[in-house]
């Protein structure tokens, strides 16, 4: 049985969600479709991207992962199907895949039918896009090939001498921070607004309210608090700078 993935910023108080999958089951009946969240920050394409990410190599090769946040639909952007790394990814055109692409991927945009409102490509578009290509349509069929297409560039960390130079990544629902430092380096320490903190082997080491560094589950290194919240704490934003100390 194929996969089908969703991934959006539409929430759950509205119909929107449920709209996509029966166009999706109208198509495609017999169709898994598995929701990755809805609760991606209104128009935030980049943590859209980041939690695509994080999850993809987690279904089954051939899976194909619907990402739909899109502040510019109906307007210039393409709609596009994206090949890379043993999966098929369908969405706007507008950086939300960057994570995704590779040297070998292959990127096509969809062929629009002129009956498609202006303001839900989710619905209109996108879903009915990924449901054929669960049945097998051909991705010829589906579209034509697109060569330029949106990537945001993602800052890697930097090492001078001693240190490692990097940022948060991603803030999840416990407000852990989640950093671009691989859990590969052999750091003891990180920093951050100031603030030296102590890596640690999993969080309930961490017996007070204070902050630490642990070993994420992703491959990178995350600043926590143990049954609390460290982005609160620190006031923590993607793109805030920390530092890894050997």
């Amino acid at each position: 049985m194929k996969v089908i993935t969703f991934l959006s910023d539409f929430g759950t108080d509205d119909w929107f969600v449920a709209a996509v999958k029966g166009e999706i089951l109208k198509i495609n009946p017999c169709v898994r479709i598995v929701d990755i969240t809805h609760d991606i920050k209104p128009y935030d394409v980049r943590g859209a991207a980041f939690v695509l990410f994080a999850v993809f190599r987690n279904f089954p090769k051939g899976s194909i992962h619907l990402a739909v946040v899109d502040p510019g639909v109906g307007g210039d952007r393409k709609p596009i199907i994206v090949r890379s790394q043993g999966q098929f990814f369908v969405g706007p055109d507008n950086g939300i895949f960057s994570r995704v692409y590779d040297a070998s991927s292959m990127v096509y945009e969809i062929k629009v039918n002129s009956s498609a409102s202006a303001t839900f490509h989710a619905r209109d578009i996108f879903g009915p896009t990924a449901a054929r290509l669960s049945g097998g349509t051909s991705l010829s069929r589906l579209g034509k090939i697109h060569r330029e297409y949106v990537v945001h560039e993602t800052a890697g960390p930097t090492r001078r001498k001693n240190v490692i130079f990097g940022e948060i990544a991603y803030v999840d629902h416990f407000g852990n921070c989640i950093t671009n430092i691989p859990n590969s380096e052999k750091i003891t320490k990180l920093r951050v607004l100031g603030r030296m903190v102590n890596i640690i082997d999993y969080y309930s080491v961490m017996l007070s309210k204070g902050l630490a560094g642990v070993r994420g589950s992703l491959g990178y290194y995350e600043i926590a608090r143990y049954k609390g919240n460290a982005s609160q704490v620190l006031k923590a934003e993607p793109g805030m700078r920390v530092e890894g100390h050997e």
